[in-house]
């Protein structure tokens, strides 16, 4: 066997050095490194290994990982394989951070990506075959089980609300939504809407020229315990709470669950919504934001 030439010996070395330099110091800085993210955008990540990623935007790939997302009061906990943190620049050069999962433990992928410049956001986030199980809704502690495709993209200027640009487009199958106790003592006498299999989803949205426009938001068909509709526009105001929004929304319940006792209570309380369709329930809300939380408008209206 000939011995190995002198440019072969030297680029195994700088290789072997290179990794030794580069690889060891960023599995020993992971806890630093993690510690900042969390500081710096609250997500808390912990995981098996890191390494860097040479190709394309600069970031870290990191393995067998647990990430919780903040959501408002509630976190969102994801696991996945393959996690990809990197730095980028978003639409209109905005400075941007992206989490890519790959191959999520509880089924499918997920793409979030968000940045800021002064007071305009850009945020976006595609999914592809996500399982909704794995996740809780915030602030009611339950899961919607069914498989999600979305691609989300969208900016605004927190000083000009009324300037948001950008689409939400969503499809989902096998939908249900969870049985939820309501105990308010305002709404009347408590009751629970019952767990209800919703079947297929598809949402567009489209936010343009200080309007928001509905091309689709249709849930369920026929043979599904829910099905339904929201129809309208909103205009946009110079801030979210500004904004007036004209929308319908149109359910309509299976047999199923219009003939069980046990969701009687539920079905009376919306009893003033309902239609002459059977089964059928309308109801309007034509206010804005503000005046939908701060409960002056918060009842919609019948519609016939």
């Amino acid at each position: 066997m000939s011995k190995p030439k002198k440019s072969t010996l030297f680029l195994c070395v700088a290789v072997f050095i290179f990794g030794l330099i580069v690889f060891f110091p960023l599995q020993n800085l992971k806890g630093m490194i993690f510690q900042q993210i969390y500081q710096s955008t609250g997500i808390l990540i912990v995981a098996e290994e890191i390494h860097p990623l040479l190709l394309g935007w600069p970031g870290i790939q990191i393995n067998n990982v647990n990430v919780t997302l903040p959501a408002g009061g509630d976190d969102i906990e994801l696991a996945s394989k393959t996690l990809n943190v990197r730095a980028r620049l978003g639409s209109s050069f905005i400075p941007s951070a992206s989490l890519s999962f790959s191959e999520l433990k509880g089924g499918g992928d997920l793409f979030l990506q968000f940045g800021q410049r002064g007071t305009v956001v850009s945020a976006a986030m595609e999914s592809n075959a996500f399982n909704l199980a794995q996740i809780k809704l915030p602030g009611l502690h339950q899961r919607v089980e069914g498989i999600l495709n979305s691609d989300i993209s969208l900016k605004y200027n927190d000083a000009l609300f009324s300037d948001t640009k950008g689409t939400i487009e969503m499809t989902g199958k096998s939908i249900k939504t969870p049985a939820i106790l309501v105990n308010n003592p305002m709404l009347g006498p408590p009751f629970q809407i019952p767990e209800l299999e919703a079947g297929d989803l598809d949402i567009k949205l489209k936010f343009n020229d200080g309007a928001m426009t509905i091309s689709s938001f249709k849930l369920g068909n026929p043979k599904t315990d829910l099905s339904g509709s929201i129809t309208g526009d909103a205009k946009l105001g110079l801030t979210p709470d500004q904004t007036q929004i004209n929308l319908t929304l149109r359910l309509i319940f299976s047999q199923k669950i219009l003939s069980n006792p046990e969701y009687k209570t539920f079905l009376d309380f919306l009893g003033a919504y309902r239609t002459g369709t059977a089964g059928e329930y309308a109801m309007n809300w034509n206010a804005s934001i503000a005046e939908i939380l701060n409960l002056t408008k918060a009842l919609p209206t019948a519609v016939k």
